[in-house]
């Protein structure tokens, strides 16, 4: 592998269409284990089962049965796309229906089982930036769209509910455009405040109107009801033509919407990234996306690592404090508790949500999750400075839920999903 390799022009656009970074490790596991397709193939759907990965960016609890003609054609796809990604970096070869393992392959496998998930998907992102230089690309340009917040962008999603409409209340294409009114002015009002520009979206939201009409999914007399079956549809049209404009016209990225989510979910297992939609501000609806890394020639900070370098003389440096640095154990204490605090205030209650304080300190010292984890376990044993008592509410698998939507916090491995926190 060349880390050198600047030179290849950014292709963000040609990922492949999957998210999880287990998908290699499922892959050439069963590529060790048979050279014939079908047979990889089947190998494949078991352990995609046994690691509960879907389709979508989140893993699912609840597995879908097999042999549903559509599923089996959506696995088959997601097989073909992981073996493609692999062949591009060198860790299988294919030859008339069979698939090997390569060298570079089987380091991949022993990364994963010897040293760790986090460790065996970085190894993979230095393998990814290589080919495509994503990361680069995406990093660069959230930090030009907003540098006083280091690279902080936002993705309103608000639904009418959240805008204080009644749900009952839209019966007429009038109805809805008071809802795209609305949001068009919580949008503006988002941009000022996070990004700390000023501008006029109404040219815009006609234009939504406008396709909505054309498309006959809206009447256009504004006093004619719309067909209620449509309500979800009009909700997904709106929220996609909301979410391209801020990514294409207010960011200027030249890459797709899904593009970005894949390579930015990507980023997040990798630790290089963030991305979420739980942030937990009360006056804020939708994703928040910012970079733990940045990209420059040198750094003196012993809180940055060197994950990449570029032939220009650049490099990437992953933010990785450690937990040997007393400031960072005071500075980590003193977010845990302030994240509590301010979620407590909110839900009035002693135990809060673990995940959301994880969000709040994550932000707050631009961290990944799993330092996160870690740090949170060296405190919850490090009894003199502070006192965390960690319990379980409900876990996923003792509710209807079908997907994992946040990773759990494990300590002392156990999940644990509420915390309160005192210092002593």
């Amino acid at each position: 592998m060349n880390t050198n390799n600047v030179s290849t022009k950014p292709r963000p656009q040609s990922v492949k269409k999957f998210y999880f970074l287990e998908y290699f490790y499922v892959l050439l596991k069963s590529v060790q284990s048979s050279s014939h397709t079908e047979r990889i193939f089947e190998q494949f759907l078991e352990l995609k089962q046994k690691y509960r990965l879907g389709e979508s960016r989140y893993k699912r609890r609840v597995l879908e049965a097999e042999g549903s003609p559509n599923r089996m054609v959506r696995y088959r796809y997601t097989f073909e796309q992981v073996v493609m990604e692999a062949k591009d970096y060198g860790f299988v070869v294919s030859d008339n229906g069979s698939i090997s393992l390569t060298d570079s392959g089987q380091k991949i496998i022993s990364t994963y089982e010897d040293d760790g998930a986090v460790e065996c998907y970085q190894t993979l992102f230095k393998y990814m930036e290589d080919k495509y230089q994503a990361f680069r690309y995406l990093i660069e340009t959230c930090y030009a769209n907003n540098p006083e917040k280091s690279g902080l962008l936002i993705f309103p999603i608000y639904s009418a509910y959240r805008l204080g409409i009644n749900r009952d209340s839209i019966k007429t294409s009038s109805d809805l455009n008071n809802y795209f009114d609305t949001l068009q002015k919580r949008l503006e009002d988002d941009i000022q405040k996070y990004l700390n520009q000023q501008c006029s979206l109404s040219d815009k939201n006609k234009e939504l109107v406008s396709s909505l009409i054309d498309s006959e999914i809206i009447p256009n007399d504004p006093s004619q009801p719309f067909n209620p079956t449509k309500y979800n549809v009009i909700m997904k049209r709106v929220r996609d033509f909301w979410l391209k404009y801020f990514l294409q016209d207010l960011y200027n990225f030249s890459i797709s919407l899904n593009a970005f989510e894949i390579w930015a979910y990507r980023g997040k297992q990798a630790g290089v990234f963030h991305i979420t939609e739980f942030y937990p501000d009360p006056n804020f609806s939708g994703r928040l996306v910012y970079p733990l890394c940045v990209v420059r020639g040198s750094t003196n900070s012993e809180q940055f690592d060197n994950l990449f370098k570029y032939s220009d003389g650049k490099n990437l440096y992953l933010h990785q404090p450690s937990w040997d640095n007393e400031e960072t154990q005071e500075e980590f204490l003193q977010q845990l508790h302030y994240a509590y605090l301010d979620i407590r205030n909110q839900v009035r209650s002693y135990f809060v949500n673990l995940l959301s304080v994880r969000e709040r300190v994550c932000y707050t010292m631009r961290i990944p999750e799993y330092l996160f984890d870690q740090f949170l376990g060296y405190a919850y044993r490090l009894r003199s400075k502070i006192r965390i008592s960690l319990e379980v509410d409900k876990l996923p698998e003792e509710t209807k839920v079908m997907y994992v939507r946040r990773e759990p916090v494990v300590v002392d491995g156990k999940s644990r999903n509420i915390i309160a926190v005192d210092l002593n």
